[in-house]
């Protein structure tokens, strides 16, 4: 930021305004005076006049904010389950639980293996069990068969199917695509629904069949009744969703399986139903073998480098205190923070206040001078006018760079002037 050929401000020397009282008190004040040398300063100063322009605005973000989390914290969490009788969302079923309890069937939604096996030892009834992450295993799912008067699988797999249907078995996906599916069978609650819409998982085996459809292996059926019929598996889960449950035959189906009695438990599987192991996983059976060798071969890789890289760097040496700094460098380098900072007005005050102090030392001026004691005693020494040296010294505001190099180039000719007259 300094020009080249320019006088350079002695780094002691502060910046000072013009139209301070005195020169040489100003450069006492300024010393006296922290400096920001750097951005930070104009960092924060366009940073609070930002908040300040935009405090409104913040004020209603923050009281949007927080009104949005009350309203989350105060009201419980939506239910958005597929095929849960809490959900009023198209993939949710609470329509079919609703008319359940129209007609007179307590419906009882449970979460836990625990809660369904209390209910049902409480009152029994139908027991609906849907599992579609297959969190049960078989073990848990067979002694629900002793409980329950009956049972509806909903969408199950191999362990509910193994557990609590061994006869039947998957055959796979329905495509969505086509025609309704007509019951043709023998049982009442397909028989009166007629027919369903496509869709869902099929399954084979069992007493009966309802809703075939021809697969490569054979038939197949989204609904199966299990060999002792007690046990009612249903793929086709979707024709107890809000969306589909006005389809076809959709709620018929729906409410003549599930409203068989006077009691129906909704229990939906989650991972708190998952079985912990009696003994804790050592963490180490569950990685590769080859990591724990690797990992003791990259140990010693690197406590050999440790001791090779601290040969090559040697002790620490020591070097005396305190530090000799030139004051060319100093300068050098507030100039350059001044630059990085595109700080000019800041640059052209300590320009002005070290050119003011110099002029005042060589003409002579006492301690107690003023700025335009300097100015008048320059006119007089340099043979220009007291305008010009007003605008010079005093009132000069470079804006640009290229200005500042300009007229620091103009403070030192009028420097060399005065000096060599």
């Amino acid at each position: 930021m300094t020009p080249a050929g320019t006088t350079a401000a002695p780094a002691a020397v502060p910046a000072g305004r013009p139209g301070s009282p005195t020169a040489g008190a100003a450069g006492h004040e300024s010393a006296d005076r922290p400096e920001t040398v750097g951005d930070g300063g104009s960092v924060w100063s366009t940073l609070r006049n930002r908040l300040r322009r935009w405090s409104f605005w913040l004020i209603l973000l923050v009281l949007l904010c927080g009104v949005v989390a009350l309203e989350l914290l105060r009201g419980p969490a939506a239910d958005r389950a597929d095929l849960s009788p809490g959900n009023a969302a198209p993939n949710g079923a609470k329509a079919v639980a609703e008319v359940l309890r129209q007609q007179g069937v307590q419906v009882v939604a449970t979460d836990s293996l625990q809660e369904t096996r209390d209910q049902l030892h409480a009152a029994g009834g139908t027991l609906l069990i849907h599992d579609p992450n297959g969190y049960l295993s078989a073990e848990q799912l067979e002694p629900l068969k002793a409980q329950a008067g009956r049972i509806v699988l909903l969408e199950p797999g191999f362990e509910a199917l193994r557990a609590l249907a061994p006869g039947v078995r998957a055959a796979g996906v329905i495509p969505a695509d086509g025609g309704n599916l007509p019951a043709d069978c023998r049982q009442p609650g397909p028989t009166t629904a007629g027919e369903i819409t496509r869709g869902g998982f099929s399954y084979r085996g069992g007493s009966d069949m309802c809703f075939a459809v021809d697969t490569a292996a054979g038939d197949a059926a989204p609904y199966v009744l299990s060999d002792d019929g007690a046990t009612v598996v249903l793929g086709a889960g979707h024709v107890l969703s809000n969306e589909a449950i006005v389809q076809a035959g959709n709620a018929a189906l729906a409410l003549n399986t599930l409203g068989a009695t006077d009691r129906l438990v909704w229990y939906r599987a989650g991972p708190q139903d998952v079985p912990v192991a009696d003994a804790p996983v050592n963490p180490m059976s569950l990685l590769p073998e080859w990591v724990l060798p690797v990992s003791l071969w990259l140990m010693a890789v690197g406590v050999v480098a440790m001791f090779w890289r601290g040969r090559r760097l040697g002790p620490l040496v020591s070097e005396p205190l305190p530090v000799l700094v030139r004051s060319a460098e100093t300068i050098e380098g507030r100039a350059r923070l001044y630059q990085n900072a595109k700080a000019v007005n800041h640059a052209a005050d300590n320009l002005r206040a070290a050119t003011m102090t110099r002029l005042a030392a060589q003409l002579r001026l006492p301690a107690g001078a003023s700025s335009a004691d300097v100015v008048n005693a320059v006119a007089r020494n340099s043979g220009r006018s007291r305008a010009e040296l007003e605008r010079l010294l005093r009132h000069e505001e470079p804006g640009t760079e290229a200005r500042l190099v300009a007229w620091a180039q103009e403070l030192q000719q009028l420097e060399k002037e005065v000096t060599h007259r």
